[in-house]
């Protein structure tokens, strides 16, 4: 693209010599001298090759060609300072738009607590849930197209991408009351138990490098009895296990409510857990306010037991045990 003859400079000057009409006026208007304000209106005319003012005594008349310019200076220069105003508060963390998603639905049961006191601190700033990035956060990311991802175990950082560590979730094994391993009280289980289970899930909790699968894996790639593949963000995994038609695999903090009245009875699954790291994924180099705050809410915020959070070296060397 060729560089533009006219310049800010420009702009303003054909501004104010039509709002006041003089160049002795539009020089005080843009703390210039008269010299040097005709200085620049002649290097304009020159390089636009004609005359955008004739001159009348003391006053100055637009061509058409000047009316045209001068029309869109006006235009320009408006746009610009909502622009400059926008991006002030922007800087400021007060007003926007933050796009947020998350590689696991369930954690939408507790982001809306968290957003709901985020926006009493930054009420301007409009925090937008895109789900559908979430099976692919990183090159949402990267595309622009996302601003912050929340981001398990099997998400590796770029030179393009940070990562800031948040909590770990243990996920344990909900069955109803009547199932063997709630009437004999277990606490544990081996993850072998699990290829004689009809499992509600879904698709990506058996991934190889998700904690389960994994587990399964290394427990010699057992095989649950039965699987049935839903998406997690209802309640249908644990009725159908309350109702004893199945067993299903969740996040501990999002069972743990309903296991008050007896129906349902969680278990540990190995004798180390099944545990998931989770970090917050942004760009590199992006360190706007509001980004900043929202990143920090996220540290602060636990939909679990407070006390299980997971420090930096924590997640590296989980990372290089994997």
């Amino acid at each position: 693209m060729p560089n533009p003859l006219v310049e800010i400079r420009h702009l303003l000057l054909l501004s104010a010599l039509d709002e006041v009409g003089s160049l002795n006026a539009a020089a005080r208007k843009l703390h210039l001298s008269p010299s040097a304000l005709s200085q620049q209106l002649r290097e304009l005319e020159d390089r636009l090759g004609g005359p955008l003012f004739h001159r009348q005594w003391r006053r100055l008349v637009l061509t058409s060609a000047g009316r045209r310019l001068t029309d869109a200076a006006h235009s320009v220069l408006g746009e610009l300072s909502r622009a400059e105003g926008e991006a002030r508060e922007l800087l400021r963390g007060a007003s926007g738009t933050l796009r947020v998603a998350t590689v696991c639905l369930q954690s939408y049961r507790w982001l809306p607590d968290l957003l709901h006191g985020f926006s009493r601190d930054w009420p301007g700033l409009e925090v937008t849930i895109v789900p559908e990035a979430g099976d692919a956060p990183v090159e949402w990311l990267l595309a622009r197209k996302l601003d912050v991802a929340l981001v398990a175990g099997m998400v590796r950082p770029g030179p393009r991408i940070r990562m800031a560590p948040l909590f770990r979730d243990e996920l344990v094994a909900v069955v109803g009351r009547e199932h063997p391993w709630a009437t004999a009280r277990r606490k544990v289980v081996e993850a072998g138990a699990l290829g004689d289970e009809h499992l509600w899930t879904d698709a990506g909790a058996l991934r190889p490098t998700a904690p389960l699968g994994r587990a399964l894996a290394q427990a010699g790639n057992v095989s649950p009895r039965k699987v049935t593949l839903i998406p997690m963000t209802g309640g249908l995994p644990l009725e159908m296990a309350r109702a004893h038609l199945g067993i299903t695999v969740l996040p501990r903090w999002a069972v743990t409510p309903q296991l008050e009245d007896g129906a349902l009875h969680a278990v540990r699954v190995g004798p180390k857990g099944l545990w998931l790291d989770w970090a917050v994924a942004t760009r590199t180099g992006e360190s706007e306010p509001p980004l900043q705050a929202f990143v920090e809410a996220l540290r602060a915020h636990h939909p679990g037991p407070r006390g299980r959070g997971v420090k930096h070296r924590d997640i590296a060397e989980t990372s290089r045990r994997r």
